[in-house]
């Protein structure tokens, strides 16, 4: 069922090369993504983590993940309306009336322009987004608290203009966090040194390379945490 609900085939965006996927610590996982086409010439891609695993973990993530579907599509009725750090600040404010206060969302939500040529994001304290370019290869510092732990939170929002090129990768903490047998985590240095590697690589590739890498470095280390990577490319 949790399969049946995350993406399979990415939507086709011409010169936008995308893939994602999902690897559960447990049977059931929190982590969430989705690609969304809400106009012509835009696309959003959304990635988020829920506090714990198993099933209630599922079950917030896929409330969460309807709430992204949902917050998105309506910009194709009040376009006027709509902004990227809004998405966010709504979301929290449905999930923090849940009163479900043991869970919360880490979710980065992205909007891609392609007739404007540019990328708004906004974060709710998912690790930093990672942009690779031509000339180099690191974070989008972008933070925010997780969605539902607070009322009335503001959400910072940055926008980027797109080169042909671009990289854009975002990833759970189960990249970020995954141990290895002495205890050390992969971290944003070592992921940033595997997606300059094979940046050339398609989307689905660098998101394949990227576990791969995870799995080496974790050894014989069991996984402790849900894990996501997406990727997108930007070729025009």
């Amino acid at each position: 069922m949790q399969v049946a609900l995350l993406p399979t085939e990415p939507p086709k965006v011409e010169g936008v090369d995308l893939a994602g996927r999902f690897e559960p610590a447990r049977e059931l996982g929190g982590d969430l993504h989705d690609f969304l086409v809400p106009e012509a010439d835009t696309l959003v891609v959304a990635v988020g983590d829920v506090s714990g695993k198993g099933a209630p973990a599922a079950l917030y993530g896929a409330f969460a993940a309807e709430q992204v579907r949902s917050r998105t599509l309506r910009r194709r009725f009040t376009p006027d309306r709509f902004s990227v750090a809004g998405v966010l600040r709504a979301m929290n404010t449905i999930l923090h009336e849940r009163h479900l206060e043991e869970y919360y969302c880490t979710l980065c939500y992205a909007f891609f322009d392609f007739a404007r040529g540019t990328v708004t994001m906004s974060n709710s304290g998912l690790p930093y987004p990672i942009r690779c370019s031509a000339e180099s290869c690191g974070q989008i510092e972008l933070p925010g608290v997780p969605l539902g732990s607070f009322p009335g939170i503001i959400y910072d929002e940055v926008t980027l203009s797109l080169r042909p090129d671009d990289l854009f990768v975002f990833c759970t903490d189960g990249i970020f966090e995954a141990l290895n047998p002495k205890g050390a985590e992969f971290g944003a240095r070592r992921l940033c040194e595997v997606i300059a590697a094979e940046r050339k690589e398609s989307a689905r590739g660098i998101v394949d390379a990227i576990f791969h890498a995870v799995t080496s470095f974790r050894g014989t280390e069991p996984q402790s945490d849900d894990m996501t990577a997406v990727a997108i490319k930007i070729s025009s």
